[in-house]
């Protein structure tokens, strides 16, 4: 198998359907589809599990525990087959055409991710508000972690499978800020991390950053998030300084 791809999906039961289908008739059997329903209140364990009746490719695990966006992507790969696997969002923010694009660097170099703030990005109904935390968000972990890329947290990233152990073995993070710690830890391991431009649509309700209360809250929790990563990286790499 080529692509093994994790769909973290929180609620998702107006969308998810749509998304799953598209994915599956535009990536065709060489791409494995896991969806990760976390803690669902709604049907969307039920309706992943019809499409992947209707048609097969499609695995469900179903997480009744409140684990994060992180954790559920992290359950996901601990499942995954395929010779790369990577996690796209459930909204089909990302077409499928940029996810064989990112997949082809991913190829390339070992590692890739797609980014919304590459001059040749395209951006589709982002609001202003979302726009201002992404790039704040990029700056405090561009600033604490030494990674360079403008967009951390666009939701597609692949990678080669011969970097997930380390992955599984060494991450932590279960709130939004997952996606740092990926690309940390990617970076640690030695992979090349290509980024790669992509056509971004903004979809209703899918940013719980859009709002001041949300901002507030996961803001504060990243920001967290990002102090504790900086300290575990920094106390890393003391070690291995010594270590020499």
């Amino acid at each position: 198998m080529r692509l093994s791809l994790v769909v973290p999906a929180h609620n998702e039961s107006t969308r998810i359907e749509r998304s799953l289908r598209t994915y599956r008739e535009a990536l065709g059997p060489e791409v494995e589809l896991i969806v990760v329903a976390n803690r669902c209140s709604d049907d969307t364990a039920a309706i992943t599990r019809r499409v992947a009746e209707d048609g097969g490719g499609i695995t469900l695990i179903d997480v009744p525990d409140p684990i994060g966006k992180g954790g559920a992507v992290r359950v996901g790969f601990a499942r995954a087959g395929g010779e790369f696997v990577g996690f796209v969002d459930a909204d089909l923010a990302t077409p499928p055409e940029d996810i064989e694009r990112v997949l082809a660097a991913a190829a390339r170099s070992g590692a890739a991710i797609g980014s919304r703030w590459l001059p040749e990005s395209r951006v589709i109904g982002r609001t202003a508000g979302r726009e201002v935390a992404g790039r704040l968000f990029a700056a405090l972990v561009r600033g604490l972690l030494g990674l360079k890329f403008r967009d951390i947290q666009c939701g597609i990233k692949i990678f080669h499978r011969r970097f997930l152990p380390g992955y599984l073995a060494a991450s932590r993070v279960s709130d939004l800020a997952f996606d740092a710690e990926l690309l940390l830890l990617l970076q640690e391991a030695g992979a090349t991390i290509e980024e790669v431009p992509t056509t971004w649509t903004a979809q209703p309700g899918s940013s719980s950053l859009g709002t001041l209360p949300g901002f507030v809250k996961q803001g504060a929790r990243m920001a967290k998030t990002i102090l504790l990563l900086w300290w575990r990286h920094r106390s890393t790499a003391r070690g291995n300084a010594t270590a020499r």
